[in-house]
């Protein structure tokens, strides 16, 4: 029989009644617990039940039959958060476009409302998860829930966020509205260029303002799954990168009263004052590239017919800029959370690419928090996950040391109060 308490009283039962405790229960003792908000246990224990975090502490006794993992030499964490990726997703076809009206008669055959090149608001990625092969790589670097979105055209669909299971758990169905200046799509026809990009976007969202106005609109799924968006239920997931771009974001936003998550966000310090302003949070891509001056080979080979030093100068400065952007929004207190997204390795890079960003100034403890606490705030599942406290679900990922060290390692996660071993994940 399983029970579903208030956090509350899920510690008095679990502590009065040790009946009620599964075989399936887990106690992690002896171990290092880092909470995911600043708070940190040297030695202590983390019990699991029917899923959920139970109890957490230092004098905490695990409960009589429970599975006994000692955490000596282990420092335990919240799950991991990627805070956006396209990967995990089995989309659908773009539609087919209405015929085209004899433009002799009416408007270019371009510009008419059956064109919706891009607007993908039919698709719902909690309807089209394909996450079987992605979760051994996500539970190398940690990651045990994340934030799937489609990736691609000016209204891309509707997000969803899910636990890392095989099949995948289902967290929020409908976590955000993606949008984009991107046309999302190929070959020729409107919208080709930003402006046109900008104008169906803004038509889209003129029309799905109308739409939800209406008490009894003629149906249309386009629209219909915009509802939540115009109606302030849902944020815009807005992706941008350069500094024109999140200018650009912030004006559609407020034209159409949208709650607005920068996603990308490549040159966000460029204007810390427009974010802080508008109280804007930022899901933050963790790739910084390489500086273009290094050399490429050992011992550098010389290029008579190279750029000027000059031009190199500028390049590194440039980069130097670029790779210092996650400190420059730490330093100013810009909320933000890390993603994924723009990483050549993918989520096999997750981990590198945070220690990176560490090494660049950026505290170590916001960066847990960044993809813990701080991500599942920002991506409203705080009262779900991101900090090891009873209620929460029971995600973790056990490094054998500090997650900052590029020696340490995950070596087991536990999702939704399931062990993972990593050497076993994904093997029959």
């Amino acid at each position: 029989m399983h029970f579903r308490l208030k956090p509350p009283l899920l510690l008095l039962a679990f502590l009065s009644l040790p009946a009620l405790i599964l075989a399936d229960d887990v106690a992690i003792t002896g171990a290092r617990i880092e909470i995911g908000n600043g708070s940190v246990i040297a030695a202590g224990t983390v019990v699991i039940h029917d899923g959920l975090f139970v109890a957490v502490g230092e004098n905490v006794a695990p409960p009589p039959g429970a599975q006994i993992i000692d955490g000596k030499g282990l420092v335990v964490y919240p799950g991991f958060i990627d805070a956006y990726t396209t990967s995990g997703l089995k989309l659908p076809s773009a539609p087919t476009s209405e015929r085209a009206p004899d433009s002799r008669n009416t408007a270019p055959a371009t510009m008419w409302h059956g064109n919706r090149k891009g607007i993908r608001s039919d698709i719902l990625c909690a309807k089209a998860l394909d996450l079987k092969s992605l979760v051994q790589s996500n539970y190398k670097a940690g990651v045990t829930t994340a934030l799937l979105s489609p990736g691609s055209g000016p209204v891309a669909g509707i997000s969803t966020i899910v636990d890392y299971t095989e099949t995948g758990t289902v967290v929020t169905p409908q976590a955000a509205a993606e949008l984009s200046f991107r046309n999302g799509g190929s070959g020729a026809g409107y919208p080709g260029t930003l402006f046109g990009v900008i104008a169906l976007l803004r038509q889209t969202l003129a029309d799905a303002q109308y739409y939800a106005a209406q008490e009894a609109p003629k149906k249309d799924d386009a629209l219909e799954n915009l509802r939540p968006l115009i109606t302030g239920k849902l944020p815009a997931l807005f992706s941008a990168d350069s500094a024109r771009e999140i200018v650009r974001a912030t004006r559609v936003a407020d034209e159409f009263s949208l709650r607005l998550l920068i996603l990308g966000g490549r040159e966000a310090y460029r204007d810390l004052d427009l974010l802080k302003s508008k109280n804007l949070p930022v899901l933050v891509t963790l790739d910084i590239g390489d500086d273009p001056t290094k050399p490429t080979s050992t011992p550098p080979t010389p290029n008579p017919d190279g750029p000027p030093k000059a031009v190199l100068d500028e390049r590194h400065d440039t980069w130097l800029d670029h790779s210092l952007n996650i400190k420059k929004l730490s330093d100013a207190g810009v909320p933000f959370a890390f993603t994924s997204v723009g990483l050549s390795a993918g989520i096999d890079g997750y981990l590198k690419a945070i220690r990176t960003i560490i090494g660049t100034g950026v505290p170590r403890d916001v960066a847990l928090k960044a993809v813990t606490s701080e991500s599942a705030l920002l991506l409203g599942i705080s009262e779900k996950v991101g900090t090891i406290e009873p209620g929460k679900i029971a995600n973790l990922a056990v490094f054998n040391g500090d997650f900052a060290d590029a020696k340490s390692e995950v070596q087991f996660v536990l999702v939704e109060g399931k062990k993972v071993d990593i050497k076993k994940a994904g093997s029959k």
